[in-house]
């Protein structure tokens, strides 16, 4: 039971004990001479029986002296006739006290606390409720609190009544033996021992019995759920036929088991130049994290055209592992796969990558490395996500782009019939390792275009790296190595700072923060057919939202200049002409990015747009016609950026 339940249950219990003790206080002398006058005024065994199951069964409500009324029952009646009748007027009171609780109280408590919230109260009353009734019989005040706090929390009623009839038992013995044998003593340890010991061995012996006649074959499990925990019983566990609770009225009863459970994940980032270098022990330390007794299979996959350039990266690869790790075997050359969008166009990669890792008996205690951009971490990280329900993946990303955005999350995914990202997983890797080196033989404009992920993340997250980017964009343009790696860093902390943090790394809603200025990015990589890299795209992206944020009155004006600024400084484009492309009814074919952005994750539009430099806001409505005011003002600028290059 969790402590907030708990806590609701002992303040209702305590204002009910505290009801019914001040009925004691106050009425109980008067009613105790009352009682004691009709019980020595009666002559007659029946009359005497009578008035002692009603005394007793009105106990639940009036403030009866039950342990005088159970005494008098022994001396009046003799030892089995009075035990008889104690027994059938405590087990009345139980009964009314229950029905009191099951009628007016659920429903107050409904009123009070929600049907949701009592639910739950039954589903763990089973586990609690029983062994309470059982203490508390022969307890003055809780024994009647119990009673009708069994009927509030919707207790089943044989089983309360089973429980209640043998306490009611033991003490009605206890009681009436007392009185017959006239012990002028304190009678409350002798009755509760008494009331406690037949209860007891009943369960005990019904706990044998049950025991007993269960089948051989059905043995529980260390740490197995009991019924009362998980809300079946034993025989389901093993497939056999359950005997289904019934309704009052007949239908079947519904049985609703919640269950919730978190798993931590926890990964390495590592920033480092010569990863494959004998003398840098990054990766020989990421192997060491997961070392087991047996050796452990690794494979490799590198970037094609990585590879044309740095042909010596295959023997590095394999000299590496073969030379300075220990208990790893690579078990097959690094394998070229294709880079870029190609390799996401579908499934036809990872299906090849499937066989390789059936070829090679890689299971889950082995490792994939993929060395590569975004895309073939991508691909790669599908594979590896979904084979065997998921292998230790170690991804090298070889991009400005994937080593401070995307090779740094938790996301893999392919393209699907022309729809970006369609089929994924939300995957963490073991570990990354960010070599700087592996940076120097991308294009420029490649190695450029990554920084717009940069500009994104601090335009949303942290004002003082925009001041920074805006300070270093020369430095930055020209890939000066001290503030490229900053650059590198910074952006991959706050991504993963958002991951961790931002409460939904799994993306179970509606936003994505980490996506500004990505709606018409997507959908301008697909009008190119991807001929617009995504580090270019998300600079025209970027350089739209911000427009449109000073045309919904959200970013003060002139803001938007100073981001264009920035981004036309770091050399990244700010237009296309596709952007402004219309289809045959003449609609901007860049809106369709809306739709297919919010059907991406369902529920509502929510895109992220800017309140001011380094805080982002949601919305959930784009006006149609400030998106093409945005783009009549983009073009213009991306003319005259145009015109001023080829002046």
């Amino acid at each position: 039971m969790s402590v907030s339940m708990t806590l609701r249950w002992l303040v209702i219990l305590t204002m009910l004990a505290l009801v019914l003790a001040a009925s004691f206080l106050l009425f109980e002398g008067r009613i105790e001479t009352l009682v004691i006058d009709l019980l020595s005024g009666t002559q007659s065994s029946s009359g005497l029986w009578a008035l002692i199951v009603t005394a007793l069964a009105l106990d639940v409500v009036l403030p009866v002296p039950s342990s005088v009324v159970n005494v008098s029952a022994g001396t009046l009646l003799g030892v089995a006739v009075g035990t008889f009748a104690c027994w059938t007027g405590m087990t009345l009171s139980c009964l009314l006290g229950y029905w009191i609780g099951a009628t007016g109280g659920t429903r107050a408590l409904g009123r009070l606390l929600g049907r949701d919230y009592l639910a739950r109260s039954a589903e763990v009353s089973e586990r609690i409720a029983l062994g309470s009734v059982l203490l508390m019989r022969a307890v003055p005040v809780l024994a009647e609190t119990s009673t009708i706090a069994a009927g509030v929390a919707g207790l089943p009623l044989r089983r309360f009544l089973g429980v209640v009839a043998l306490a009611n038992l033991g003490i009605a013995a206890a009681y009436a033996s007392l009185g017959a044998l006239a012990l002028e003593v304190d009678s409350f340890l002798l009755a509760l021992c008494a009331a406690l010991a037949l209860p007891i061995a009943g369960l005990a012996g019904r706990a044998l019995y049950a025991r007993i006649k269960a089948p051989a074959t059905v043995v529980a499990a260390s740490g197995a759920l009991t019924r009362t925990e998980a809300g079946v019983d034993a025989a389901a566990a093993v497939g056999a036929p359950v005997a289904q609770d019934m309704s009052q009225d007949g239908a079947p009863a519904t049985l609703t088991v919640r269950q919730a459970f978190s798993v931590s994940y926890e990964y390495r980032v590592v920033f480092t130049r010569g990863v494959f270098d004998p003398e840098n022990p990054a990766l020989r330390d990421v192997f060491a994290a997961g070392a087991e007794a047996r050796r452990q299979r690794c494979v490799v996959f590198v970037d094609r055209d990585l590879l044309a350039l740095r042909p010596a990266l295959v023997e590095a690869i394999g000299a590496y592992v073969r030379d300075t790790v220990e208990g790893v075997d690579l078990v097959a050359p690094p394998m070229p796969v294709a880079g870029g969008e190609g390799i996401k166009a579908g499934f036809e990669t990872v299906f090849e990558i499937y066989r390789l890792i059936l070829q090679h008996s890689i299971d889950r205690h082995s490792y994939v490395i993929a060395v590569g951009g975004g895309a073939v971490l991508d691909a790669v990280g599908m594979a590896t996500a979904t084979a065997h329900r998921g292998l230790r993946h170690i991804r090298v990303p070889t991009t400005v782009l994937s080593q401070n955005d995307s090779g740094v999350g938790v996301k893999n995914a392919v393209n699907f019939e022309g729809s970006k990202n369609f089929a994924g997983t939300f995957a963490p890797p073991w570990a990354v390792l960010n070599d700087f080196n592996l940076l120097e033989t991308l294009p420029a404009a490649t190695r450029r275009s990554g920084i717009s992920e940069a500009v994104k993340v601090s335009l949303i997250r942290d004002p003082a790296f925009f001041l920074w980017l805006e300070a270093n964009a020369e430095q930055l343009r020209h890939f000066a190595p001290e503030a490229e790696e900053y650059m590198i860093r910074r952006s991959a902390e706050l991504h993963m700072r958002q991951i961790a943090l931002g409460g939904d790394p799994f993306e179970r809603g509606s936003a994505r923060p980490l996506d500004f200025g990505h709606w018409s990015a997507h959908k301008l990589e697909g009008l190119t057919r991807y001929a617009v890299s995504h580090g270019d795209a998300v600079a025209m992206g970027i350089a739209l939202d911000a427009r449109y944020s000073v045309l919904a009155g959200l970013l003060p004006a002139g803001m938007e200049e100073r981001v264009l600024a920035l981004l036309q400084a770091l050399g990244l484009p700010i237009w296309h002409p596709d952007l402004g492309r219309r289809d045959a009814g003449g609609r901007l074919e860049i809106l369709v990015g809306l739709e297919e952005f919010r059907e991406h994750l369902g529920g509502e539009l929510t895109v992220t747009l800017l309140s001011d430099l380094g805080v982002g806001v949601e919305v959930h409505e784009m006006r149609p016609e400030l998106v093409a005011e945005a783009l009549v003002w983009l073009a213009a600028r991306g003319a005259a950026s145009q015109q001023g290059q080829e002046a």
